[in-house]
Order: C-alpha cells, then sequence, then structure tokens
C-alpha cells in the first residue's frame, strides 16, 4: 500500500464521526495551524443546485484575469484530489500526502486536548485551507458543504458571499423545511459583506431579512442582473446560463482592475465542471451524465432534456440516495416512455432499486433494478437506443463517467 492510499484510508476512518453541524471543532484545529484562511482572499458559495459550476466559472474568471486561485468543491466524483485545486490543476498525491500526515497529528493534538475527533469534512476543510496558504494563492472559490450556518467552511470571512438557489434538501440536517433550509443557507452573510443569489419567493425573502440584519448589500438575479444571453458559456443544460449569470455578477463585484468583459466572456467560455449535463459520444450514441441528485436537480435537467432531445426515446441509468425525495424526482424527470435501469451508488445510505422501480411502476414507466453496477453500466451502455442519460447520485455518477472515458 503506497502512502498515498493509506492517507486515503485514514480520512475514510473518520467517516465513522458521521455529520457534526458545529464550528468548535474546525475552529480549534485552525486555531492549531495558525488561521490559514485569513492569509488570502475568498469568495464562499452555497446553494441547493449550481454551487459546484458556479464555483468553478468564478475559479475560471478568477484564473483567466491571472490571479493564482484556489478552488475546494465537494464531493469528488473520482478522487479526492478533485477537491483542491489550483488554477485548475489538482493537487498532487504528495502533497495531498503530506497534508494528511500533518492532519493526522493535529487530530491527536485535539483528541489530548479534550476535543472529539472532528469530521472527515472538517479535516478536508482544514486541509484546503492550509494548502492554498502554503501555496499563496490570490484566492480561493470555497463550496460549502452543507447547508451554511455550521457548515466547516463557515469560519471565513469572505469578500462576497453567494446562495445559488434554495431548494428542499437535506431538509432534516438544515432545519426541517424549506424556511429552515434558507436560514440555514443564509447563514454564510456576513456582516456589511455584498451577497449575491439566483433564489426567489420565500427562500429570497429569509436571504434578503438576513442579509439586512447584517447590513450587507444584495444582489439578486432577474432584479439587479441577468442572464445576459448574447454570453456564449461552455457548459451545457438550460440552468447554467443562471448559474454563469451569478458567477459573472459576483466576479465583478470584487472591483479588480484585471477582471474585464473579455475576461469574463473568455473565461465563461472555457470553463469546465465534470458530471454537468457532460456530453460524450459512443458510436451514433449520445451519452449524458448529469449529477441530478434532488427535485431541484431533477428538474432542471428534465428542461435541458427536453429542449435538446425533445422527440427521442432515452434510456436512463438511476441511483439516488435514500433520504432523497425519490418519488418527487421520479415525477419530475422521466417521461412514459423512458426506460430506467436502477442500480445502487456506491454509498451506505443509496437507495433501493427495487423500491425505486416500484415507484416507477406506479407512474407506468418501464424499469429494471440492476444492484450490481457493473451489470447495470453494461446493459445502459448497449442499449439500442440512441440517447442514453446517467443521472443521479454523484456517488453514481464519478463511477460511471470513469467507465465512459474508458469506452
Amino acid at each position: 500500500m503506497t502512502n498515498y492510499e493509506r492517507s486515503i484510508n485514514y480520512l475514510e476512518s473518520l467517516l465513522k464521526f458521521g455529520i457534526k453541524p458545529g464550528l468548535d471543532r474546525i475552529k480549534y484545529l485552525l486555531r492549531l495551524i495558525d488561521q490559514p484562511q485569513e492569509k488570502f482572499k475568498i469568495i464562499h458559495v452555497t446553494g441547493t443546485n449550481g454551487k459546484g459550476s458556479v464555483c468553478a466559472t468564478l475559479a475560471e474568471i478568477l484564473k483567466t484575469a491571472k490571479f493564482k486561485v484556489g478552488l475546494f468543491t465537494s464531493p469528488h466524483l473520482i478522487s479526492y484530489r478533485e477537491r483542491f485545486k489550483i488554477n485548475g490543476v489538482e493537487i498532487s498525491e504528495n502533497d495531498f500526502t503530506n497534508l494528511v500526515d500533518d492532519m493526522k497529528i493535529l487530530v491527536d493534538q485535539m483528541i489530548a486536548d479534550g476535543y472529539e475527533s472532528p469530521t472527515e469534512f472538517e479535516v478536508l476543510t482544514a486541509m484546503a485551507f492550509k494548502y492554498f496558504a502554503d501555496q499563496k494563492v490570490d484566492y480561493a472559490v470555497i463550496e460549502v458543504g452543507l447547508g451554511g450556518l455550521l457548515d466547516s467552511t463557515n469560519v471565513v470571512k469572505p469578500k462576497i458571499s453567494v446562495i445559488t438557489n434554495v431548494a428542499n434538501d437535506h431538509a432534516e440536517k438544515c432545519g426541517g423545511d424549506l424556511y429552515g433550509i434558507a436560514r440555514h443557507k443564509a447563514g454564510i452573510i456576513k456582516e456589511k459583506i455584498p451577497i449575491v443569489t439566483g433564489a426567489s419567493d420565500e427562500p429570497l425573502k429569509i436571504i434578503s431579512e438576513v442579509a439586512k440584519q447584517k447590513n450587507s448589500k444584495i444582489f439578486v438575479l432577474n432584479k439587479d442582473f441577468f442572464v445576459d444571453d448574447s454570453l456564449k458559456i461552455s457548459l451545457q443544460g438550460e440552468y447554467q446560463k443562471l448559474n454563469a449569470a451569478i458567477a459573472v455578477e459576483t466576479a465583478k463585484l470584487l472591483n479588480e482592475d484585471q477582471i474585464t468583459d473579455e475576461v469574463i466572456k473568455t473565461a465563461i467560455q472555457n470553463v469546465k465542471w465534470q458530471g454537468r449535463f457532460e456530453i460524450f459520444h459512443y458510436g451514433d450514441k449520445t451519452l449524458i451524465i448529469d449529477g441530478a441528485h434532488n427535485g431541484a436537480g431533477a428538474k432542471a435537467l428534465r428542461k435541458s432534456l427536453d429542449k435538446k432531445f425533445s422527440t427521442d426515446r432515452r434510456i436512463f441509468l438511476f441511483g439516488v440516495l435514500a433520504d432523497k425525495d425519490i418519488d418527487e424526482m421520479i415525477k419530475i424527470l422521466f417521461r412514459e416512455d423512458d426506460f430506467v435501469i436502477v442500480t445502487k451508488p456506491n454509498s451506505l445510505r443509496a437507495a433501493d432499486p427495487k423500491k425505486i422501480c416500484e415507484l416507477l411502476q406506479e407512474r407506468s414507466i418501464e424499469s429494471i433494478a440492476i444492484e450490481d453496477n457493473e451489470k447495470a453500466f453494461e446493459k445502459f451502455i448497449n442499449s439500442d437506443e440512441k440517447i442514453l442519460i446517467a443521472a443521479g447520485s454523484l456517488y453514481m455518477i464519478g463511477k460511471i463517467r470513469e467507465k465512459i472515458i474508458s469506452i
């Protein structure tokens, strides 16, 4: 076993501590490494959907403007190293291993000092901050892991905060309903720090209320800024126009002379983000991969599919986690003439494919449950249809993407 593999095993051993909201552990951990998050400028991004795409676009704009920019996102599709990028380049195995070794020493010290062990995500967050500080980045774009208020990334004082949107996901950990979710996401708003959002309706009211309390100027999509249809964007999917608009507005608000209209135009034509309406071609077949893992994601994917493939019969490879509103996703995403191959994402929280097929059957949608990912993929890729869509949990999408690239 290599040192890199040992570092992965150590991180995965921390998964037993689960998700434990709260900032005490991460604050103590960061004190032990001299507050690295204070040594560069930060853009902090949360939201139910689109936050990864917004983060990637912002990082591309800053890189194109000649800044040295870090990007911390989650979860990863294939490798932990995807979560830590500087100017689009993933952290090396050697740097990653060294960071984990440093963290192990600090975690042991925390426990000796009477603190409970940090979670995996807390350790990853501290690693990101230390890596970006050590590499002397100018900016870091930091994606929230879950919610906002109690997320371990919420120890930063950003130049700008971003809330892409708010929909009903992770309610059990974020206040129980849409109101609670909006409150948690609004928790990243800091005193007198501008907030950019694509939220609407009741969530927007809550975000606006918190912004007012914090004396933070708020910039709202379709009110203070708009989608610019004249801009060409590289990311596919109708929803990416909204994400691009949020990223562009955020970049402009930084008031950096280097961020010109030409820089923005170039960046949004070059940005790449894996697993979001990503299109591949295999012989005469078109394959789409999309990490639509909740109702809002399903709605966005359905809209893009109906626009691009309005009349074609479609084959889906689908798998989600059990804590999602699966019935809502089915109602939104699938047409009656679709065929759905249901498999099991690589997660302890994965939903039972047979139960999903029962829900599909109730809506007269033809489906088959194949729990084994390899067999499910074989049936999917060898389908006679020309439009193949792999959608659902990112825990599944990454593996499917890896297979598609290798064929």
